[in-house]
């Protein structure tokens, strides 16, 4: 965000204390911001010569519009600021921003950020408020120094956005992904989340385990790189089936890195940008043998199906118990 300090400008009547060691010697708040900004010989900052415009804008603003002096004095706010923090004009005016309203943990940015703007730089930065009811407030900050003719710093000009929802909103979301990463990480089932073209943005340990690759070489690997050959095709006929929703379950022969060939259970269902797969097995490793092996056996006609969804069933899983699994996964992705 590109700002421009002009000459016109109207500095601030204060009294500045460089040091700032003493924060009693504070810049002289403005006593009523809203008449001042239709004064062009003391103007809260921000405002112009459209003083009407300057007016509404600070008064009616949805964002938080305030100014600082070089210690993080309040010189001016809006009743923005004044509704978010809790506290009244009164007593804003004057406080010191770090010790009203910041978290302790965010002081030592604002005063990096108030150094920074001292030195005529403008900075974007993100910033809470602990309001006088206690409730914690999320920000987008810009702020921009103003400048004397003589390139003299005299205050800031800040706005702040309110996001608390939004970030709010982020760590649900990103507590949500945590929970439901869990529950498919510890699934006895293999679980892949492939995207429209097949290929995996997500796998847990045990279908690692079943393809015989560590977990993070599942990311990025083609699922048809686990069919036999002749059955490549299939995959993309019952993702064309999957286009209208609904959850496919079928059995298919799954390979293994090694070459091995594992008969499985597959469930596949559409989620959002592509498809959550849950694989088990129908018989113990005991039971898998190469690829070629498996295609004698196939041609002579020992096995009559594939399969796709894969978990070790030792013959006694019950469909109920895998149907019910892999339900509570889907939604939880697709929620």
């Amino acid at each position: 965000m590109k700002s421009e300090v002009t000459a016109t400008e109207s500095p601030l009547v204060a009294t500045e204390n460089p040091s700032c060691g003493d924060l009693d010697a504070r810049a002289e708040p403005i006593r009523d911001p809203q008449s001042a900004i239709g004064n062009p010989e003391q103007s809260c900052p921000g405002s112009d010569n459209d003083e009407s415009a300057a007016k509404y804008l600070f008064k009616l603003s949805r964002d938080v519009i305030l100014s600082l002096d070089r210690c993080g004095n309040i010189l001016c706010i809006n009743q923005r600021g004044i509704q978010l923090s809790g506290y009244s004009e009164a007593e804003l005016r004057g406080a010191n921003i770090s010790e009203l309203l910041l978290l302790l943990e965010d002081r030592a940015a604002i005063h990096q950020i108030l150094h920074d703007l001292v030195q005529g730089k403008v900075r974007e930065y993100e910033i809470r408020w602990k309001t006088k009811a206690g409730a914690v407030l999320h920000f987008d900050g810009v702020s921009i120094p103003r400048l004397s003719d003589s390139g003299e710093f005299l205050s800031t000009l800040c706005t702040l956005r309110d996001v608390t929802e939004r970030k709010r909103a982020e760590e649900e979301l990103r507590r949500s992904k945590e929970k439901y990463r869990d529950l498919i990480e510890i699934s006895p089932d293999a679980i892949y989340v492939v995207d429209a073209n097949g290929v995996c943005v997500l796998g847990n340990r045990a279908a690692a385990e079943l393809i015989g690759i560590p977990q993070d070489e599942l990311i990025g690997s083609p699922i048809t790189d686990t069919y036999v050959p002749e059955e490549r095709h299939v995959f993309r006929e019952r993702l064309e089936q999957l286009k209208t929703g609904g959850t496919l379950r079928f059995e298919r022969n799954f390979v293994c890195r090694n070459g091995d060939v594992v008969p499985v259970e597959v469930s596949v269902t559409a989620i959002r940008g592509g498809y959550f797969q849950a694989i088990r097995e129908t018989h113990s490793r005991r039971s898998s043998m190469p690829y070629a092996v498996w295609s004698k056996n196939c041609a002579a006609g020992v096995y009559a199906r594939s399969f796709y969804w894969i978990r070790v069933a030792n013959g006694s899983a019950m469909a109920q118990d895998l149907a019910f699994q892999n339900h509570t996964l889907r939604q939880s992705i697709v929620s």
